[in-house]
């Protein structure tokens, strides 16, 4: 699969390949989206009888890249010979609204050229849905025939929804031609009951050519502008110019760095994948009306998704606590009120992702919201809890008691199906999703000969989170002097924790089960699930230790982090989506509660082997997962890429800031006023500051390094807060 180039800017997202280009019949998710719908599906630059080469791509804060390119050698077809690299072509792009594109020309001979530049441009209008193949091809709306006047083109399609979706493309000047292909339609399965079945494999495509004089040494240059908009377009405005509108994106981008931790350490390298990783992060993150909300990953989740935006936001607390507060007031928005089961819904339950095109739209897809989520509901109130230890901000707290109070009584009713104390999932209707829990793909949960699990299932790492939400509801109680209400949480958290080593624990694994089945029988798998209960502190000392060595051996340890599935399990496949590969978001919940434990040293191990990875992919960018190949030190071998995987992705990106967290070994609990702190470094690492840091109303600076064969640390800015080093 080759590299994409992906852009992001609030709701409107581009894919396109190496060369800038969108090219006809992409098969991986290209185009220009939003709200769910591919708005350019088309778009290809050739200059006629010259091919370019690429030479040079930059992207780096994703929502603008520069391609520059040489031209090959060639014969026009009037006679000129162009001699190789003497012609440059420029594209500098970014997304504002909409997809803004500049394209340069510059002439190095000493000798005018005449060429000709030529644009195609189409769109599909299809729903993501549709695109990542998750349903078959469906019926279509109607696709009007594109509109031409003079510089600007409006490519029109009505949905069988019956709301108009448009995409605006204007020229800063006018083509010299322009001329529209007709669409290619194949014949289609209709819907059961619909009499249409035909739709359209191709757009129309419309073909805008230029002419471009350039004296020697000259320039020649284009600019495009392609916006996207659902109903009613509003009257077409003046543009600002595409200085005015980069200039201020790219202040935005400024002012969101300014609000975040600064994090630098003495490594180079490091400090790329540090910088490429927040800017992945500032790319998923979405402008909602009740403040930031990250998307899970490009190109397939660019949508809420209550499981991922919530770890991400907790990720994230020690850079940006404005994600958590932003992520909460969400979905506490879009919390569960009635009993759905085409929607999974439930009261007080948490949704699990949110769609806006044309299929949500009509109601053939349940994802308006869709809850088909075991975790996110225990995770919205960890996170909480998290968040005020962090920030001391009880007005959140109490603005989001009602949906707190909703959230927890979900988990003894609707959560815990058959009344036994442990939450379970399964789908409400038989086409609903299978797994409800993170390893949510079809094969996640087997037996060793390769049987599915049968529904309910019971996660062991949701009882964790479950645990910590009643723990923490505790607390918050407590604070507010509601002892009966704290009192009663103490004890299903206690119930909890003592039934989960009951069930969980397997004598003859000496390790957790993965999950229960519907019969309440272990799946003997031993994974990286039971990782993230040592942050959640449900774990008895003694198994937190077994888990803290088993995690170091080589069936699950790779060489790049941890697998997700021990290499001795028969569904072991290092190159599947959850049975045996890599993803830094479980890693940095391992590495957590690993140092929220006291085991330092493997912690330190493990995330080494997550940077080291980092530092090694493309773009120092850590993705949505890659393979869980062993890692050869003697052929110094690289961390194999997962061919479909999102990237950038939101909890993958901010891994890197939940170890550097745990590096630092940072814990607040300013309600208490007491910071726990034991910094630590890497082996290849010398020095980290971290400097800025929200922890209550105060800005807190540590700065580590290593002198000699001691850790050294001094922290600034922790006044009135208790220092906790053990």
């Amino acid at each position: 699969m080759q590299a994409l180039q992906k852009l992001k800017e609030n709701e409107l997202f581009a894919v396109m390949n190496r060369d800038g280009d969108i090219p006809a019949g992409s098969t991986d998710g290209q185009g220009v989206y939003y709200q769910d719908t591919r708005f350019l599906s088309v778009y290809e630059l050739s200059v006629r009888g010259v091919a370019l080469q690429l030479l040079s791509s930059t992207g780096e804060l994703n929502f603008m890249s520069n391609l520059q390119f040489g031209n090959a050698g060639a014969q026009l077809a009037d006679g000129t010979v162009l001699p190789a690299r003497t012609l440059s072509v420029r594209r500098n792009r970014f997304i504002d609204k909409g997809l803004h594109e500049r394209i340069g020309l510059f002439n190095y001979n000493p000798f005018p050229l005449s060429l000709w530049v030529d644009l195609a441009l189409g769109s599909d209008f299809r729903d993501m849905f549709e695109i990542r193949s998750f349903m078959r091809p469906v019926a279509r709306g109607t696709e009007a025939a594109p509109e031409l006047d003079g510089a600007t083109v409006w490519l029109r399609y009505t949905g069988r929804d019956e709301v108009a979706r448009s995409t605006r493309i204007d020229f800063d000047r006018n083509p010299d031609a322009l001329t529209v292909t007709e669409p290619i339609v194949v014949p289609v399965q209709a819907h059961p009951g619909e009499d249409r079945a035909d739709t359209t494999s191709a757009p129309s495509v419309v073909r805008a050519v230029f002419r471009a004089d350039l004296p020697p040494r000259a320039s020649w240059s284009l600019a495009i502008h392609v916006a996207p908009f659902v109903g009613t377009p509003p009257q077409p405005g003046e543009f600002s110019g595409l200085d005015e509108s980069f200039n201020r994106v790219l202040q935005a981008h400024h002012a969101w760095e300014e609000t975040c931790t600064e994090i630098r350490t003495d490594h180079a390298v490091m400090n790329a994948l540090i910088r490429q990783n927040l800017h992945d992060l500032r790319l998923t993150m979405n402008q909602a009306p009740t403040g930031l909300l990250p998307v899970a990953g490009i190109p397939w989740f660019s949508v809420p998704f209550g499981r991922d935006s919530l770890i991400t936001s907790l990720q994230s607390l020690g850079v940006n606590p404005e994600i958590a507060a932003g992520t909460l007031r969400f979905l506490a928005l879009h919390q569960g009120t009635q009993v759905d089961p085409w929607r999974d819904e439930e009261p007080g339950k948490i949704l699990h992702e949110m769609r806006s095109g044309e299929l949500a739209s009509l109601g053939e897809v349940p994802h308006t919201p869709y809850y088909a989520s075991i975790d996110a509901t225990p995770l919205f109130v960890y996170l909480l809890c998290q968040y005020v230890k962090w920030t001391d901000d009880w007005a959140l707290a109490t603005e989001l008691r009602p949906n707190l109070e909703r959230a927890i009584e979900w988990l003894v009713t609707y959560g815990d199906r058959d009344g036994d104390g442990l939450l379970e999932y399964a789908a409400a209707m038989p086409d609903g999703m299978r797994h409800h829990a993170w390893k949510d793909s079809f094969d996640s949960v087997q037996f060793p000969d390769g049987a599915a699990a049968e529904a309910p299932i019971a996660p062991i790492e949701v009882q964790g989170y479950a645990y910590a939400a009643e723990s923490g509801m505790a607390e918050i109680y407590e604070h507010w002097g509601e002892k009966s209400k704290a009192s009663e949480l103490i004890k299903r958290a206690q119930r909890r924790k003592q039934l989960f080593d009951q069930v969980f624990w397997l004598d003859s694994l000496g390790f957790y089960a993965q999950a229960l089945d519907a019969g309440k029988r272990p799946i003997p798998a031993v994974t990286s699930n039971p990782g993230h209960c040592l942050l959640m502190g449900i774990l008895p000392r003694e198994r937190a230790e077994v888990l803290a060595r088993r995690f170091l051996g080589d069936d699950l340890l790779s060489g790049w982090g941890i697998r997700t599935l021990s290499t001795g399990y028969p569904t072991f496949n290092p190159m599947s989506y959850h049975n045996g590969s890599v993803w830094p978001h479980d890693n940095s919940m391992i590495v957590a509660g690993l140092r929220h434990t006291g085991y330092d040293a493997a912690a330190l191990k493990v995330m080494a082997q997550v940077f080291e990875a980092g530092m090694r992919l493309p773009d120092y960018r850590l993705p949505e997962l890659y393979c869980g190949f062993g890692r050869d030190y003697r052929y110094h071998s690289a961390p194999a890429s997962y061919p479909t995987a999102c990237s950038p992705q939101g909890w993958a990106a901010a891994s890197v800031f939940l170890m550097l967290q745990h590096l630092v070994g940072l814990e607040p609990d300013v309600p208490k006023g007491r910071v726990r702190i034991r910094p630590a470094l890497l082996p290849w690492l010398d020095e980290l500051h971290m400097a800025d840091i929200r922890v209550g109303k105060q800005l807190l600076s540590v700065h580590v390094w290593r002198q000699k064969y001691e850790t050294r640390w001094e922290v600034e800015g922790a006044d009135g807060l208790t220092l906790v080093t053990q």
